[in-house]
């Protein structure tokens, strides 16, 4: 009877299927034995089965969140038989579906009001940097936007560069005295040290050497060293701070350290080391392991670098323009924004085979940014010149989990370095926060 109640699906019953259900969340287990179902069975359907059973086993009135299913590596988004069928997976024999707990939508938080396009955004767990192509910087208080204040959570205007900005990123995001980096149009990336205590921001290091605009920017793990990417198609490797500098501070007074900061001018860097053979421009540029850095270019290839003595390791060419790329320490792999809409997954591990390991297609237009989320392995937010940020599930290639929507016009730049929060920014003068 039990079997009959958990096959019946409205309308016919084309076939049915021996499926486990199985969960790496324990507060939503079941006994591991298996149940028939019918092969038309949805996420849906799969719901009503699996929350009977949680049931069975504790509070029958127990309220329950809805249920996504990933069946042969992918999360179910119709028919359980027309999913196997696709992985050309028989339909005899036991099937093992794995189900979690559905993502909520995220919420709109705030929208942060500027005079320009807002085309680099960077968050801390307490800081939300974001840059313009009025060529400032903004710091606004993530505490701020969480309790909905808007712009009153604005810290600081900088005016930073002397064309628009491009890229952001922290360096020291611990403490009182934090550190972050930007580039620009004007060919040049700056190291800013920021007092959140007093709201005191100083311009320590001018780092020149591109001859074009700086387009990206990456800071290591160790944050020791940033890397750069620009239009005159060179990857650059610069050090975050003077080392002998720094055992100086350590050994003067306070204040001689204040005298010293008063006249102190900012230091003019140069790279450690320059990296060429990309054709034409760097669109992203990111750290992948220690001494290691992997750019995307318009050239139609992403490169990995070895930052240490120099030198190409491994190349995937692609058939369009790569904008952005990411890194996911967790899921060890690479994604990147392309010139024709798609999203493609790579893993740089792999030497045989397809180098591209999944397409992600939604977004109608350029997608010029993606990111990983910091915390879940499957999870990342992509932006558009369609005016949409979409979250995706790696496991659900056809169809991104969300779409969220709030600009009017591109979206420029995507982050979600803070877990709780994805942040945008678009050529509409806004950034967009959205609690997740």
């Amino acid at each position: 009877m039990a079997e009959q109640r958990a096959g019946e699906e409205t309308g016919e019953v084309e076939g049915s299927v021996l499926v486990k259900f199985v969960t790496k969340q324990d507060q939503f287990a079941v006994p591991g034995a298996s149940v028939v179902v019918g092969a038309n069975s949805n996420p849906n359907k799969l719901n009503e089965i699996v929350h009977a059973f949680i049931r069975q086993g504790s509070d029958p009135s127990r309220d329950l969140p809805k249920m996504e299913f990933v069946v042969e590596g992918q999360l179910l988004v119709g028919k359980l038989g027309d999913r196997l069928q696709e992985s050309e997976r028989s339909l005899e024999g036991v099937v093992e579906v794995e189900y979690l707990e559905k993502l909520p939508p995220p919420t709109p938080k705030d929208s942060l009001h500027h005079d320009d396009w807002v085309s680099a955004v960077q968050a801390t767990d307490h800081w939300l940097l974001t840059g313009c192509y009025d060529n400032t910087l903004h710091l606004w208080s993530m505490q701020g936007l969480a309790e909905g204040q808007g712009d009153r959570a604005h810290r600081l205007t900088i005016p930073a560069h002397r064309a628009p900005v491009k890229a952001v990123a922290w360096v020291d995001t611990d403490g009182p005295l934090l550190s972050f980096i930007s580039t620009s149009i004007d060919q040049t990336a700056v190291v800013w040290v920021w007092c959140s205590d007093t709201n005191a921001v100083e311009c320590v290091s001018e780092c020149h050497g591109h001859t074009q605009s700086v387009e990206c920017v990456t800071v290591d793990e160790k944050k020791e060293y940033f890397a750069t990417g620009s239009w005159d198609n060179l990857l650059k490797i610069w050090t975050t701070g003077n080392q002998k500098e720094k055992e100086e501070e350590e050994n003067e007074g306070e204040e001689q350290e204040k005298k010293r900061r008063k006249a102190k001018k900012p230091q003019k860097k140069t790279p450690i080391l320059t990296l060429a053979g990309h054709t034409e421009s760097i669109g992203g540029v990111v750290w992948t392991g220690s001494g290691e850095v992997t750019t995307a270019s318009w050239d139609h290839s992403l490169r990995v670098w070895d930052a240490e003595i120099g030198g190409v390791k491994s190349q995937a060419v692609g058939n369009c323009a790569f904008f952005c790329v990411s890194w996911s320490p967790l899921h060890r792999a690479l994604l990147t924004g392309c010139a024709d809409r798609h999203i493609r997954l790579y893993d740089p591990r792999d030497t045989e085979g397809s180098v591209v390991k999944q397409k992600f297609t939604s977004h109608s237009k350029w997608v010029p940014s993606v990111r990983w989320s910091s915390t879940a392995e499957h999870l990342f937010v992509s932006g558009s010149y369609d005016n949409l940020i979409k979250l995706w599930d790696v496991r659900s290639p056809r169809a991104p989990l969300y779409d969220l929507t709030g600009h009017e016009d591109k979206v420029l730049a995507v982050d979600w370095s803070n877990p709780k929060y994805v942040a945008s920014g678009g050529a509409d003068c806004t950034s967009k926060v959205f609690a997740t």
